[in-house]
């Protein structure tokens, strides 16, 4: 996402990012019980957008997933299958990508849906007037990059419709992750012929029209997004009604869990685990993540242009005590930028692991010494983070880790929302960051791409690494690309643009009355594979 996705947090950011997961504030006051028929899931926050082509948050990930349907898109085990297409052919080069539809494809008031549609999406999303944050996630596509610069007009833009059933994407490179690429909403169809009458109103539910299998049917913020399934999608659906819920505070979702006020929630008090365990051993759904939580530092402001106090503030972190003795909820300490959860790909470890403490602490405080840093005259920074209670125990770990080599460090949270938005901004010293993402090792190592887009937060540059991702990105052999970017990541370790600090483990619970629940990797969850139990 991401961001992002937490995005993917954001995303992808984490994507990633995250949004990631992270459930931290409060719940307001609206409830519905399995008496109604309706299938109510605790969402990590209140969206900013439905629009995909604007989207930056995992949770306007989760719903988009259930509103639109891409070219591609994923079973109920998170594995990649036809989606708004029902077959593709790749030239021998790696270059251009055929896609034939499926017959018959409509949107939800029943206008036929055509390749014509995914060219005006392609082309909305590079718009420089749609101003998409994760707009580069396409920046593979012919003249991608120069078109969202407002360089050349978006009809030059390397996407045609030779008939209506047939969608062609011209690469400007091989990128043989394409398939897994179309899954985000930023490859999503949007429906030119309503934009075009209202405008950024579309997405208000009075105007709202998608292909996915479910249509909105309303939106109170701060309160829920209610779904009805979609007359017009190509499969019926077992389940008619859906809301989400903007549950952010974790002890909030498991007490309506409790009380059968939500079906589903992300999360819940680490603390609860055991008792969840004893209480609720088939609701229960413990699965890794694809996913990387992280440090960033803000490299276009002093002193953290300054690699040695990089890496001073990074020798300091234990990831081990962060996962084992702090979080103690399942997550894996991270040792690498690139998660260790990605197939075919030799991460590179940060070069301190396996020093004793120790060790590292005395090689810290040289590093800052040599940098003007002392007793007499410390480093003071303010670190930020997403407001909850694992953020909070987390990063004021970390400030203690930190207090052990003479640095002062304030905290300083935010709600998820305002937290991406500040760090997109560059509005930071260092800060807390996630990123749930792709099976494959580019998708992390290009958030340090100086040309990347406001998802590099730091703003790290260097022009070596930059180099080698984009010798990378021309090579359509995945195992060479792989070993390109093997090479890429064991490089920009020696910079410490960012600390990685672990991989997250998803705690859910998923009620008993809904079938059809299967964990994986990506924790995607589409409502049209779910039922309601006999």
């Amino acid at each position: 996402m991401s961001q992002t996705l937490l995005s993917k947090w954001t995303r992808p950011a984490l994507a990633g990012l995250l949004g990631l997961l992270l459930l931290s504030s409060f719940l307001l006051p609206y409830t519905v019980t399995a008496d109604e028929g309706v299938l109510t899931i605790g969402n990590a926050g209140e969206p900013q957008t439905l629009d995909p082509h604007r989207y930056n948050l995992r949770l306007e990930e989760t719903l988009l997933n259930d509103l639109f349907l891409g070219l591609t898109t994923f079973n109920a085990a998170g594995e990649i299958v036809p989606g708004a297409a029902q077959s593709w052919q790749t030239s021998e080069d790696g270059l251009t990508w055929t896609f034939k539809l499926r017959d018959n494809l409509k949107w939800s008031d029943g206008q036929p849906l055509t390749a014509n549609d995914f060219v005006y999406a392609s082309q909305r999303l590079q718009n420089p007037a749609t101003a998409a944050s994760l707009a580069y996630f396409m920046y593979m596509v012919k003249n991608a990059p120069e078109v969202n610069r407002g360089e050349l007009p978006v009809s030059a833009l390397g996407v045609s419709a030779p008939d209506a059933q047939t969608f062609v994407i011209e690469l400007s490179q091989p990128y043989p992750y394409l398939l897994e690429r179309l899954l985000y909403p930023t490859a999503f169809p949007v429906p030119e012929h309503v934009i075009e009458t209202h405008g950024d109103n579309w997405v208000k539910p009075a105007n709202w029209v998608s292909n996915g299998a479910y249509t909105l049917a309303d939106w109170q913020p701060q309160a829920f997004v209610a779904m009805q399934a979609n007359p017009h999608f190509y499969e019926s659906v077992s389940i008619a009604n859906v809301r989400y819920l903007p549950v952010v505070n974790e002890q909030s979702a498991y007490n309506r869990f409790r009380n059968n006020e939500l079906h589903v929630i992300g999360s819940f008090p680490v603390g609860e685990l055991a008792r969840v365990k004893a209480n609720y051993p088939d609701e229960l759904h413990l699965s890794d993540l694809l996913s990387m939580m992280y440090l960033v530092f803000n490299t276009e402001k002093a002193p953290f242009n300054d690699t040695r106090v990089r890496q001073a503030l990074s020798l300091a972190i234990d990831q081990d005590i962060l996962t084992d003795k702090v979080l103690r909820s399942g997550n894996k300490p991270a040792y690498s930028f690139v998660p260790d959860l990605i197939a075919d790909y030799q991460t590179t470890p940060l070069l301190h692991i396996g020093k004793a403490r120790a060790e590292r602490l005395q090689q810290a405080r040289e590093l800052l010494a040599s940098a003007g840093y002392n007793n007499s005259n410390p480093l003071k920074i303010t670190l930020r983070h997403v407001s909850g209670v694992e953020g909070k125990k987390v990063n004021l770990a970390i400030t203690g880790m930190w207090r052990q080599i003479g640095v002062v460090a304030n905290l300083q949270q935010a709600e998820l929302r305002n937290h991406f938005a500040d760090l997109r901004q560059g509005d930071f010293d260092v800060a807390w960051a996630g990123w749930v993402g792709e099976n494959n090792a580019e998708h992390y190592l290009t958030l340090l791409q100086s040309d990347i887009g406001n998802v590099n937060y730091g703003r790290f540059a260097d022009a070596r690494f930059d180099d080698m991702i984009k010798t990378a990105q021309q090579l359509s052999s995945a195992k060479q690309r792989n070993q390109q970017l093997a090479a890429a990541e064991a490089y920009v370790v020696d910079a410490y643009a960012v600390v990685p600090l672990y991989t997250v483990s998803v705690r859910r619970l998923v009620s008993q009355k809904i079938s059809g629940w299967q964990n994986n990797l990506r924790d995607v969850h589409q409502i049209r594979y779910l039922s309601w139990s006999d």
